[in-house]
C-alpha cells in the first residue's frame, strides 16, 4: 500500500502550503499588471481581492516520464500544489505551483475556466 503520509510530511517539511499561497498572491499581481486585458475579462473592472477565496486544496506527485517518448515532459518527477480560484463565490480557475522532489519551486501557472 502506498504511504500517502510521506507526501504530506514532504509537503510540510517544504512549507508547500505557505509557499503556494505566497506565490499565488505574487503572481496574481504580475498577472494583473502584465496581462491587463485578460485579467479584466476574468475578474471584471471592479476587481476586489477581498472577494477572492484562496486556500490550498490538494497536492499531487507526478511521475513525469512514464512514457519516455512523450513530448510534454519536464524530464523529472515533481509535485504540484493546487489552489482553486474562487471569486465572488464562483470557481473561475486554479493556480498550480510545481516543485522538484528537492522542494524547489520551478514553475507555476493559472488555469482559467
Amino acid at each position: 500500500m502506498l504511504n500517502i503520509n510521506a507526501l504530506r510530511e514532504w509537503s510540510e517539511k517544504h512549507s508547500v502550503e505557505k509557499r503556494t499561497i505566497k506565490w499565488f498572491w505574487r503572481n496574481l499581481t504580475s498577472y494583473e499588471q502584465e496581462e491587463k486585458e485578460e485579467f479584466l475579462e476574468v475578474f471584471g473592472e471592479d476587481f476586489n481581492k477581498l472577494n477572492l477565496k484562496i486556500a490550498l486544496n490538494k497536492i499531487a506527485l507526478y511521475i513525469d516520464e512514464w512514457n519516455k517518448d512523450s513530448d510534454s515532459s519536464y524530464g523529472y518527477d515533481y509535485v504540484i500544489s493546487y489552489v482553486p480560484i474562487v471569486y465572488n463565490g464562483e470557481k473561475i480557475g486554479e493556480y498550480r505551483l510545481l516543485f522538484t522532489l528537492d522542494g524547489e519551486s520551478f514553475d507555476d501557472f493559472f488555469v482559467i475556466y
